[in-house]
């Protein structure tokens, strides 16, 4: 009786351990999985971010575009939007270029020249949007 009580213990042990080893390495693969999903929706964000500021890089934009770029852009603390050297994407920048507009200053139909740029501001990289009247 102690034979069989000496295998049925062994195998018991046995079992014990290959179960605690498989669920370890499924554990693993399914952070692994995980990982590896995080890092591929990042890049597809990075390159669509790069996508979003490309029409606006050297292209004729209207004055409608510019109001709307100041729109889409509104506090975004890594997007800088430029129309006369006025950062138009805060409050104070919307209040400017809605008088703007108002004076008749900036028309729905003028054009613009829009370039982006990247800069280092206090360390932190950010984009600026800069419209200049063609």
């Amino acid at each position: 009786m102690g034979d069989n009580v000496n295998r049925a213990l062994t195998l018991g042990v046995g079992i014990f351990v290959t179960l605690i080893l498989v669920s370890g390495i499924i554990t693993i693969f399914t952070q692994m999985r995980d990982i590896y999903g995080n890092v591929n929706k990042s890049n597809t964000s990075l390159l669509s971010s790069f996508d979003e500021f490309s029409q606006y890089n050297y292209t004729e934009k209207t004055g409608l575009d510019v109001i709307n770029c100041a729109n889409k852009y509104y506090k975004k603390d890594l997007v800088v939007v430029i129309y006369k050297g006025q950062i138009v994407n805060t409050d104070s920048g919307l209040s400017y270029i809605n008088q703007e507009r108002d004076s008749g200053a900036l028309a729905y139909d003028e054009l613009y020249l829009a370039t982006v740029e990247e800069i280092e501001y206090n360390g932190v990289p950010k984009t600026t949007i800069t419209f200049t009247k063609k």
